[in-house]
């Protein structure tokens, strides 16, 4: 569950940089689209729904992250059980128990 939990956080993180550097690299100017795609709003058409798709990747990545989290406590909580199952089974050996 641990290596589950640190693929999730790696995902999460590919998610981020994807959306704050990858995504940030991607720009289109009037110069780009013409005089027709100009007048027609290409350019903001296009800054928007990169700005959509960076507004969705944090978000995923939030969720991703809250994933992670929640995997994270489920470890720690089959951790302690094993502990605890591991000390009454050795209580049972020895006789104790």
């Amino acid at each position: 569950m641990r290596a589950a939990t640190d693929d999730v956080f790696a995902a999460r993180d590919k998610v981020i940089k994807f959306g704050q550097e990858d995504l940030a690299q991607v720009v289109l100017r009037d110069d780009d689209v013409g005089m027709l795609g100009t007048q027609a709003g290409v350019v903001e058409m296009f800054t928007e729904a990169i700005a959509h798709i960076r507004d969705k990747t944090a978000k995923g990545a939030m969720q991703l992250g809250q994933f992670a989290e929640a995997l994270d406590k489920a470890a720690d909580y089959y951790d302690t059980q094993d502990e605890a199952d591991f000390k009454r089974l050795r209580d049972l050996e020895k006789g104790t128990g």
